[in-house]
């Protein structure tokens, strides 16, 4: 038996030679305790007997203090090698290092049984270190797994009334704090929009509309809302060299739209945010966060997978047009060069590997040709 078995025995007045009684009960019962009347903080040495039907609270031998009955007593579930309460009447308290005699008085009455094996489960290290294992675990998979996928059903599911509320709030705090009207000729602005109806004229699955703003400190930027709403900065117009470059961006954010990337994304970080809510006890500020949904889409990046999807989305574009996907890529490389340096939200800020993310697309060339009648073949769900 180690030290720390040896501290926990006799912290609860069990012994190899004397361990708990598992079924007799000896009465009369006396154990030694503590006692605090409820009124004040003051703790009083007492010596506690159960007579088979009352218990007996004496501040020495021969003084009764109270007297209470078994049913009256509210025994305090064990908690691993802490010391046992037994509640009593008028808020007066009871407290002892006899595990063993509140074990004895529990049985009696009937009390906390299912509590007794979780004290034995926390008093070993093992099983303990077992249980914060089998936590990390679960944590990990819900994470990573179920999360994600609550996440994919209710953004499909979401009604169209909210998606348009978070799309105009969103938009309304882009203009309050991060752009302005658009300075494009009436012309340019005018061969953008016609690009843009191009491309969506034959997806009626949402309300899809472009706005054109000047970025200031977001720069060449674009950001697709939930609604279908694609917003593209000036900046990235004029660094654009030609219309091509501009389709892939617009077909990259369109497919943003159709997945619900924005959604998801916003209720993956929810989802994690009301677990740690959850372990850490905070729940009632999980409420704050549905203010913060057009900041998070605003200046938050998607995930890896996401963007993936979407450039491979804007590559398939590309090829159905003939074009090879060399316009896609010459805009990736202009916005990374574009970025160097820059600091604030950036539309490649989530993936610094650029390369990578050409490599990706450049692979598109050599498949099989997509065909479809969405823009950039994407799936519908």
């Amino acid at each position: 038996m180690n030290k720390r078995d040896k501290a926990r025995n006799k912290f609860q007045g069990i012994s190899p030679e004397n361990p708990c009684p598992s079924q007799q009960t000896q009465i009369p019962l006396e154990f030694s305790g503590t006692y605090f009347d409820g009124m004040s903080s003051r703790a009083h040495p007492v010596t506690i007997v159960f007579d088979g039907e009352f218990l007996n609270i004496h501040a020495d031998k021969t003084t009764p203090v109270i007297t209470v009955s078994l049913d009256e007593c509210v025994f305090k579930e064990p908690l691993g090698i802490t010391r046992r309460s037994i509640s009593l009447p008028d808020g007066a308290l009871c407290e002892t290092y006899d595990g063993c005699a509140v074990e004895a008085l529990e049985r009696l009455k009937g009390a906390n049984k299912g509590m007794n094996i979780v004290h034995i489960l926390e008093s070993n290290w093992i099983t303990v270190a077992a249980g914060i294992a089998g936590l990390v675990l679960f944590i990990w998979g819900f994470t990573v797994y179920a999360i994600p996928y609550l996440a994919e059903k209710a953004a499909y599911s979401m009604p169209v009334e909210l998606t348009d509320s978070i799309n105009d709030k969103t938009l309304d705090m882009l203009d309050d704090r991060f752009v302005a009207p658009s300075e494009l000729s009436e012309e340019k602005a005018a061969a953008i929009h016609a690009l843009f109806l191009n491309i969506t004229n034959e997806d009626t699955g949402f309300d899809y509309r472009l706005e054109l703003r000047k970025g200031h400190t977001l720069g060449a930027n674009a950001f697709a809302l939930p609604a279908g709403t694609i917003v593209i900065t000036d900046e990235l117009v004029e660094l654009a060299q030609n219309d091509r470059e501009i389709a892939g961006v617009i077909v990259h954010e369109l497919a943003h739209v159709r997945m619900r990337h924005g959604l998801r994304s916003i209720f993956q970080n929810a989802g994690v945010f009301l677990l740690v809510s959850v372990l850490a006890g905070d729940v009632t500020s999980i409420t704050s966060t549905a203010a913060t949904f057009p900041t998070f889409i605003i200046e938050s990046g998607y995930s890896r997978d996401f963007e993936r999807q979407a450039d491979a989305a804007a590559g398939a574009y590309c090829i159905r047009e003939g074009w090879t996907t060399k316009p896609y890529e010459d805009i990736l490389m202009h916005l990374s060069e574009n970025s160097q340096g820059k600091s604030g939200p950036s539309w490649l800020s989530s993936h610094p590997d650029i390369q990578e993310r050409i490599r990706l697309i450049q692979e598109l060339d050599n498949k099989p040709s997509q065909t479809g009648d969405n823009p950039g073949n994407i799936d519908r769900h």
